[in-house]
């Protein structure tokens, strides 16, 4: 396979419920850019929480305040001709559409990594699910997106990879294909 390379930055910002696939999806396109030569970097919420989100909570005005950070990360990354990867569950259009306004326009992706609810709640990687319920059946709030605080499904989205139905070649070749129209990626020519 030819390899590509990267004429322009740009940041994609995996998003959907916990369990819908965030990390998987994502793992497996930075592996496949870099399998075609293409520098990448991923960052996962979970862990990039730990390291420009310490001291931060959960609350609604926490959440936000976290979403300008990894959008501040995230361009400037891009500004620096990077592929960037971001995966987190980001559960409000007001969240994405900050984040889409600090990008340049064709240097930015939303991908809706989509799940059904019940599917998500069956597969709980994190055990989230399960902890939300014992929270609840003790009479507490267990402040977990798509158990008491609403996931907001996206008006604006560039691409949507449905977990349930889409193999993840299938969602590497598709999230390709973008990175390719927007003219981020250009195939090398030459043997």
């Amino acid at each position: 396979m030819k390899p590509f390379h990267v004429s322009k930055g740009c940041a994609f910002w995996f998003f959907g419920l916990p369990g819908s696939g965030k990390t998987t999806v994502s793992a497996a396109f930075k592996a496949y850019l870099e399998a075609r030569g293409v520098p990448v970097v991923l960052f996962d919420g979970d862990i990039t929480r730990e390291i420009v989100g310490e001291g931060i909570g959960r609350s609604e005005q926490d959440r936000i305040l976290l979403t300008r950070r990894y959008a501040r990360l995230t361009s400037y990354l891009t500004e620096s001709r990077v592929i960037v990867l971001l995966a987190a569950i980001n559960h409000t259009e007001a969240q994405r559409a900050y984040a889409r306004g600090h990008h340049p326009k064709d240097q930015f992706g939303l991908v809706w990594i989509k799940a059904p609810l019940e599917v998500c709640r069956s597969r709980d990687p994190k055990g989230l699910y399960r902890k939300a319920k014992k929270i609840i059946e003790g009479g507490g709030a267990p402040n977990v997106v798509g158990v008491d605080i609403e996931f907001e499904e996206p008006a604006d989205k560039d691409i949507v990879i449905a977990t349930d139905e889409m193999s993840p070649e299938d969602a590497c070749a598709a999230l390709l294909d973008h990175l390719v129209k927007t003219g981020a990626l250009v195939q090398a020519t030459g043997n």
